[in-house]
């Protein structure tokens, strides 16, 4: 955490060190392999195995959660897998596939939406 200690003992942001982060994995896979791959692999393979993949390219860990943040910035949506739990749940009725809005359904589904 960024502050400083104020003479009442409290904890004060330190203002002049917000802004933007440099080197983040966001930044380093953007750089080196390119927005357009990036969405392909999180297409083909989806949020934790595409991590996996794109780990393996970078030769260096990459989370999910930083597959899930660019997904979420950069609004990708792909067809959902008709063998996932998720799939199966929309279309059981138990979960509203407005929920998963990364997540193109097939036209029959709708109507659980």
């Amino acid at each position: 955490m960024v502050g400083i200690i104020s003479k009442e003992g409290k904890m004060d942001r330190d203002n002049k060190n917000i802004g933007t982060r440099k080197n983040t994995m966001t930044q380093k896979l953007t750089n080196k392999i390119g927005l357009e791959e990036i969405e392909k692999i999180w297409i083909q393979f989806g949020m934790y195995r595409g991590a996996e993949e794109l780990s393996k390219l970078m030769q260096e860990y990459v989370s999910f959660s930083t597959l899930r943040y660019m997904s979420q910035k950069y609004d990708w949506k792909r067809h959902v897998n008709k063998n996932s739990p998720i799939y199966k749940g929309v279309m059981a009725g138990t979960v509203p596939a407005s929920f998963y809005k990364h997540l193109i359904f097939p036209k029959e589904e709708n109507e659980n939406v």
